[in-house]
């Protein structure tokens, strides 16, 4: 008599993170008998250095670096695969892309009427019909702006609520007001179209998920605090600050500037005269001060005009709050974990500065890996230059739950 052949109970997924400049691609299995996906293979590019900022060059740089670990994938992934105990069936790729590449809208569409009706389905999506429309209509005018062609990714319900209180659509509530929040994530035509033809050359039969980068960031951090909690989020990626103002427990806005880790370590190193990987290597191991005590003082006084520049873009950010009100206390932060500790400093700072209020930042990085994660698991990914940075977007693959809330486009 055969044996049957059991099914295994993991999945195992290709997860691209496309960053404002850097391309990311890893291999992740996920068991739903662990709290955390395993690793399997990472490997990650930065874009190529532009001497342009035009559209087409960046477009290119991006796709440089996208072919560049795809390749890499093809041989290097795929040869862990094998040698893992997962196998090498992946089945599901899963893109994030950050900003400047996305960004994240979401709108609010509200219904009264003074007779009592009941909250049905057909009714919530015509006025999801309406929210698209809006952001059909934004997008346009961005497209004019910056021309650039957009298009919608995937689209995600943050709350539906009616007479006030929120609502799960199953609950046949009948109300006399209703309000729908609904987040959209936006990205380049070309870079989609793109990550498409790539995609279907090297895993022709895998599903493809798109999301902005923001969005899978909400659902894992919102995951970890009460409901009807508000605080911010801020990614810091390689040219790239981005943030998102969570209120009562829902995304209501996103933002970002044209500054992040690279961005910083290369006007340093112009002013020290120094490679820009060491100057990034002071970032991440909090040796800049000492290394500044032996230069000139004025290169100390350039290097605090850098920081202090950046202090006022973020100050200027967390003004930007989408509403009339301040940037919430509690403030989380996302980057490579060998970043996170400088960036505190300045993220609290500027916080404080922008409200004259006291805030608290939390290091998403180290947190996942403490929650998340064994001690064992955590010497392993935390030993050499391993790349944390891929973390949130793999704790979204490993929550099956998490793509049940969008509706990919």
């Amino acid at each position: 008599m055969g044996f049957l052949s059991k099914k295994p109970n993991h999945r195992l997924g290709l997860i691209i993170d496309i960053g404002s400049g850097s391309v990311l691609v890893a291999v992740v299995a996920s068991d739903p008998a662990k709290s955390h996906p395993d690793i399997v293979w990472s490997k990650r590019e930065h874009t190529p250095q532009r001497l342009t900022t035009d559209n087409n060059s960046q477009h290119k740089s991006v796709l440089t670096s996208l072919i560049n670990v795809m390749m890499a994938f093809d041989s290097e992934g795929r040869a862990a695969c094998r040698e893992s105990s997962y196998g090498h069936n992946i089945n599901n790729v899963q893109v994030n892309i950050s900003a400047p590449w996305s960004y994240t809208v979401t709108k609010t569409i509200a219904y009264q009427n003074e007779e009592e009706f009941m909250v049905s389905k057909s009714l919530v999506d015509e006025l999801l019909r309406t929210a698209h429309l809006k952001v059909e209509e934004e997008l346009q005018e961005k497209a004019k702006i910056n021309d650039l062609g957009l298009e919608i990714l995937v689209k995600s319900i943050m709350k539906i609520v009616a007479n006030g209180y929120a609502i799960n659509l199953t609950d046949k509530q009948r109300a006399n007001d209703l309000k729908i929040i609904e987040a959209s994530a936006v990205a380049q035509k070309r870079l989609i179209e793109a990550v498409k033809e790539i995609k279907n050359k090297v895993l022709p039969e895998a599903s493809l998920k798109k999301y902005s980068f923001t969005l899978p960031y909400y659902y894992v951090i919102n995951s970890l605090n009460p409901a009807n909690s508000s605080y911010c989020l801020v990614d810091i990626t390689y040219e790239a600050t981005e943030i998102g103002i969570v209120r009562e427990g829902v995304l209501t806005y996103c933002s970002h500037i044209a500054v992040g880790t690279m961005s910083l370590a290369r006007e340093i190193a112009e002013i020290l005269s120094v490679p820009i990987q060491e100057t990034f290597g002071y970032l991440k191991s909090e040796g800049l001060d000492d290394y500044l005590k032996n230069c000139s003082a004025n290169q100390q006084d350039k290097v605090n005009e850098i920081f202090a520049k950046y202090q006022d873009q973020l100050t200027t950010l967390f003004k930007e709050t989408g509403d009339s009100l301040t940037v919430p206390k509690k403030i989380y932060l996302h980057s490579n974990l060998n970043t996170e500790s400088f960036f505190n400093e300045q993220i609290t700072k500027a916080a404080n500065q922008s409200t004259k209020l006291a805030h608290a930042t939390y290091n998403v990085t180290s947190e996942l890996l403490t929650k998340m994660y064994p001690k064992e698991y955590v010497a392993k990914l935390t030993k050499g230059e391993r790349d944390t940075g891929l973390l949130i977007s793999a704790q979204f693959f490993h929550t099956v739950e998490y793509e049940t809330k969008f509706d990919q486009l």
